[in-house]
């Protein structure tokens, strides 16, 4: 990009006021327009090209204790980013280096060159694969299975919301794993559709009306991937093996709930041996090259496909937050900073 192109204003989205216990609204976020700051000495100025949504930004909302700060007022939506190098005055990055950081929803990002990372697509990969499968939400089934869950051979592997950006790659690292029995659950037909296609051996819709007689006829389970909490996290409880792991990666069901479902089987821990833990990906940074090239071998012997639910245009960014909960999406959440209308990869 030519420094004649770089315009001189360009679009954020910011948060206007904190949501009520329940789904944001069309007064949570506004847009403003700001000028482009040019980079000083050690800076670049960055091109934003993609941005995430994901169903955790909404717990980033609340005036409440948790991993993260929340979002402050009138500041820009956090949101990790993939962009481009458009000028830089920093010798480590130049024009056209692919980068990622948390640059949040706007178009432009100005900042030390010192908080990116340089990306370098691998084999058999593509550019949006930052987004998905080797950024922080294949990392996040990497982890979570192997670290958390302790994923062994022949286990039976349950994974809710599995038809979503982390449920997607978890499932696929489940099945290629020897041995490994993998029941999927999702929430439509064309879901469920999509996880056979990815080698599920069981798949079950939470909205059936028998889904608990479903459920409790898939056996005991060795490990537990929860993407959702609640009702279904409770079923899991009463139905665990000996010695077996509650991954705890994620609660939709509770983010945009005005009263969270209770569960009441937590006593199975103790009469199962188990175990339930929580876990922030980024607190295992340490594993994130060995997680890289395990997705990469995977895919190269095409055990392993990432697909991404892509929006275009900033604008897109507040209706894919609000989609995300009614179960429209399958895949990775992305919004295209450079087009207007959707499309799915």
């Amino acid at each position: 990009m030519s420094a004649a192109s770089i315009p001189k204003e360009y679009k954020q989205i910011v948060l206007h006021e904190r949501p009520a216990r329940g789904p944001i609204t069309d007064t949570t976020f506004e847009t403003k327009t700001v000028p482009v700051q040019q980079p000083k000495e050690g800076e670049v100025l960055v091109k934003v090209e993609y941005v995430s949504v994901d169903p955790t930004q909404r717990g980033w909302l609340d005036d409440v204790k948790s991993y993260l700060p929340p979002v402050e007022l009138g500041a820009v939506m956090r949101a990790g980013g993939l962009g481009r190098v458009v000028v830089s005055k920093d010798d480590s990055l130049k024009e056209g280096d692919l980068v990622s950081f948390y640059y949040g929803w706007q178009e432009y990002w100005t900042g030390p060159a010192k908080l990116l990372q340089k990306k370098i697509v691998p084999e058999g990969g593509k550019e949006i694969d930052f987004m998905g499968l080797f950024g922080l939400t294949g990392m996040t089934a990497y982890v979570g299975l192997f670290e958390i869950g302790k994923l062994k051979d022949g286990d039976h592997v349950v994974i809710s919301g599995a038809a979503g950006a982390v449920g997607q790659i978890a499932t696929q690292i489940a099945v290629a794993h020897p041995n490994c029995r993998v029941t999927a659950i999702a929430g439509s037909q064309e879901k469920l559709d999509y996880l056979k296609k990815l080698g599920a051996h069981d798949v079950l819709n939470y909205k059936d009306k028998d889904f608990k007689e479903q459920f409790k006829k898939t056996g005991e389970i060795n490990v537990y991937f929860d993407n959702v909490g609640g009702e279904i996290l409770d079923l899991a409880l009463r139905q665990l093996k000996p010695y077996s792991r509650i991954v705890a990666c994620g609660a939709i069901s509770s983010y945009n709930s005005e009263k969270p479902v209770p569960v009441y089987n937590t006593f199975s821990l103790i009469s199962m041996k188990s175990t339930m833990q929580g876990f922030i990906v980024t607190d295992h940074a340490d594993k994130f090259a060995e997680g890289a090239e395990y997705l990469g071998k995977l895919v190269k012997e095409g055990k392993m496909k990432a697909d991404y639910h892509v929006l275009n245009g900033l604008g897109s960014t507040v209706s894919a937050l609000k989609e995300m909960f009614d179960g429209k999406n399958v895949g990775k959440t992305v919004v295209k900073l450079s087009a207007d209308g959707q499309s799915k990869l």
